[in-house]
């Protein structure tokens, strides 16, 4: 279970899909795992949603895939069969939360009060549904349970977009949102299944939001360190300080001294380093452990990958929000 919400948190975005047709199955799940979303809720409310999670399980085993609209043990029983790893249910059911726990399987429930989110700790679960999120309070009401109820993490769902998922996911006790925004339904029913792989990708783009934030430039004496930087600050105008000053994260250049290393590095900035590390993991590129830095409550802060671009390493480094 630990291992798929850890996916989930790391995605960010966990689509809420409803199949029309069953010809639309696979692409659509091509079009999103393409796209860099590998993870889907299909929805209870299509009669085609046993079929779509048995499909897509055998198509796509890398593939997270929950069942949505759970309204009873008799769908959640089906879920399971055609291989869903979760269950989401739109409110607090205590029958097939029961039945969930009951069996060990992983389950999300719906909830948008304290009572509700006391009901299901009870269960020993602390990941939950808040829906519908925008107009149940939104993130005020978020905010809001963080104080009595630091430990549970919300999967809201419900209204929300691109224009206001930062605002969701920059709360710590977020752990992903669920949406349709990168599913419009003209796309959909035009099959333009490149259009929805591209508002994915512009989806996990815009989540991520990279900045190339600072540059440092190896040099091969400390002599030499301080005359570049104070070389570049007078031809620009820069502001030039003799030491090292701030966080990595500040804009700027920075001329260093270290024997035996590359270049120098690019620093990049983004919001959520764990879920940009997701992604890159994708593509063969990792963290080098020892060089992450965690914050307080356990964050990256800043981490080295263990890719080089031309000599010059990269670093990844969290954005002030």
């Amino acid at each position: 279970m630990n291992d798929i919400l850890n996916a989930i948190q790391n995605i960010g975005i966990v689509p809420v899909v409803k199949i029309q047709k069953t010809e639309d199955i696979l692409p659509m799940a091509h079009a999103l795992n393409e796209g860099g979303i590998n993870c889907m809720e299909i929805t209870f409310r299509s009669e085609f949603a046993v079929q779509a999670i048995h499909e897509i399980r055998n198509a796509y085993p890398d593939m997270i895939i929950g069942a949505g609209t759970v309204t009873s043990v008799d769908y959640a029983q089906q879920a399971l069969e055609a291989g869903a790893q979760f269950l989401v249910t739109p409110g607090f059911n205590p029958e097939v939360v029961k039945w969930a726990v009951d069996h060990n399987i992983l389950i999300v429930p719906g909830v948008q009060t304290a009572s509700e989110i006391e009901a299901a700790m009870a269960f020993g679960l602390t990941t939950l549904k808040f829906f519908p999120a925008e107009s149940s309070g939104g993130v005020k009401k978020l905010k809001d349970f963080s104080g009595p109820y630091s430990h549970i993490k919300f999967m809201p769902s419900g209204g929300i977009n691109k224009s206001n998922m930062h605002n969701y996911l920059d709360l710590p006790n977020v752990a992903a949102i669920g949406g349709s925004f990168m599913l419009p339904n003209d796309l959909i029913a035009a099959g333009d299944w490149d259009g929805i792989e591209a508002l994915s990708k512009e989806a996990i783009k815009f989540m991520l939001e990279y900045k190339l934030m600072h540059i440092g430039v190896n040099s091969e004496s400390k002599e030499q360190a301080q005359t570049l930087a104070h070389d570049l600050a007078t031809f620009f105008n820069f502001k030039f300080y003799e030491t090292a000053v701030g966080s990595k994260s500040d804009a700027g250049f920075e001329f260093l001294h270290a024997p035996n290393e590359n270049l120098g590095y690019f620093g990049i900035q983004t919001r959520y380093p764990e879920r940009a590390l997701y992604q890159l993991a994708k593509q063969g590129i990792h963290a080098n452990e020892a060089t992450i830095v965690r914050n307080k409550t356990q964050a990256i802060t800043s981490v080295a990958l263990n890719r080089d671009i031309a000599g010059f390493n990269i670093r990844l480094v969290k954005s002030e929000i």
